[in-house]
């Protein structure tokens, strides 16, 4: 919340200057913070099972140790040893989350379009203008277009008809040519929980590992399965259970890509790299096939035409390390990748899965977060984080402090982001 990808930045984080300056030693590990895990592990842990254990937690970050950024991990394993860590879930399901980030927008003016496949953004005079839709209608943009598609996807929703500004082919180019991950496959499960006894599972939550010697990033070795019913009993019925089972974000996509959805090739072959989500549930509840009432198996072609992820990716495998590509002076100069949301058209805008801090729901609200702070002007964004830090005890970190005023006079009229000139557009549809 109090990143932002211009100078503006050393008044947001202005708060915390009091603390680095009692503590100039944090400025030895900064390089190291934002940098690959494993370069800390590799010191430090000898252990052959804690350093397959903590490869293990990292992978949902998409790598193991070698490509999982520090500063990311210590975060979540400092918590994940809390006495009072617990596992939460949403009450009602996780499409309540998207259901009060539906409230919010809509209580600032700002409307949800759903159904509303984008076929091209349109480009004139090297700027972005707007989107067309599949069914040929146009929205119109009054500040940028901001694409939450993977880059993969982004860059052929430019399309090659229209003049695009120097140096987009280029771009287009090597952004497209990104490393990725592979996809993940998912098994949904309802299952009748008449006289099942599930009092020996402590937390909803498992993570089965098939052999340790094995990649982790193998999605034939490593899933997890979470029964979310049985925190919330507004997920189903009484007397059944709602399981969902996935693998690692590393199931190849090239033999799905052979495959015509609905056939009987199709059919067989999810159903044998399904064979191990299958097995781990069973480590639980052994008789879960003839308990079954309904079942959906998840492939890479599904995520691709359902998600609109290009062949199905779990994302962007941009390790923690290395250089954002087309990376401005800013981002050279900080010891850490800044959002790379920006692009050679003037008006685009990118954030989502594949930009800092990285995959993951959190990590990928954090961009789009990031990415509206530097759309806004500095004092404005100041004025956000203090009101914000009043709201609760627990969110006084966020407040830039009096610092910040420092900056004020120097950034008030600072414009937003270098490629927007947004004087000349208006807010965001």
């Amino acid at each position: 919340m109090n990143l932002r990808q211009d100078a503006g930045f050393l008044a947001t984080t202005a708060g915390s200057l009091p603390f680095v300056a009692t503590h100039p030693d944090v400025f030895l590990d900064l390089s190291l913070t934002f940098d690959s895990l494993h370069k800390t592990v590799d010191k430090i842990v000898t252990v052959p099972f804690l350093r397959n254990f903590i490869d293990t937690m990292c992978i949902f970050c998409g790598f193991p140790a070698e490509g999982a950024m520090t500063a990311h991990m210590l975060y979540i394993l400092e918590r994940f040893f809390d006495e009072s860590a617990a596992y939460s879930v949403p009450i009602g399901g996780t499409c309540e989350m998207g259901n009060t980030l539906v409230r919010g927008l809509e209580k600032f003016g700002g409307k949800i379009q759903l159904n509303a496949h984008v076929d091209e953004i349109m480009v004139e005079n090297g700027r972005a203008v707007g989107v067309r839709l599949k069914n040929g209608k146009i929205v119109k943009a009054r500040k940028a277009v901001v694409s939450n598609a993977t880059p993969f996807d982004t860059v052929k929703m430019l399309g090659n008809k229209q003049e695009l500004p120097e140096g987009v082919a280029k771009w287009k180019d090597a952004l497209g040519k990104l490393p990725r991950h592979g996809a993940i496959m998912h098994l949904f499960l309802a299952i009748d929980a008449e006289g099942l006894d599930l009092s020996h599972i402590e937390d909803p939550a498992h993570l089965v590992v098939q052999d340790w010697g094995r990649s982790l990033q193998d999605s034939q070795n490593l899933c997890s399965f979470f029964i979310p019913s049985l925190l919330d009993k507004s997920l189903c019925p009484e007397g059944k259970h709602v399981i969902h089972v996935y693998s690692s974000g590393g199931e190849p996509y090239e033999p799905w890509e052979k495959l015509t959805p609905g056939s009987e090739e199709y059919e067989a072959y999810k159903e044998k790299r399904a064979v191990i989500l299958w097995e781990a549930v069973e480590r639980c509840i052994p008789d879960v096939r003839e308990r079954l009432e309904f079942s959906i198996i998840g492939s890479p072609l599904a995520h691709e035409a359902f998600l609109r992820r290009d062949r199905g990716t779990y994302g962007m495998a941009w390790a923690a390390g290395t250089s954002a590509p087309y990376a401005g002076f800013l981002e050279k100069i900080l010891p850490f990748p800044f959002p790379n949301f920006k692009t050679p058209v003037d008006g685009l805008l990118r954030c989502g899965d594949s930009c800092f801090p990285g995959i993951g729901t959190p990590s990928a609200a954090a961009s789009g977060a990031i990415c509206a702070n530097t759309m806004n002007g500095v004092g404005k964004h100041i004025d956000m984080l203090h009101e914000a830090s009043l709201r609760d005890p627990m969110y006084k970190f966020l407040d830039p402090g009096p610092l910040a005023n420092l900056y004020r006079p120097f950034v008030e009229g600072m414009t937003p982001s270098p490629e927007l000139n947004v004087e000349s557009m208006q807010s965001a549809e």
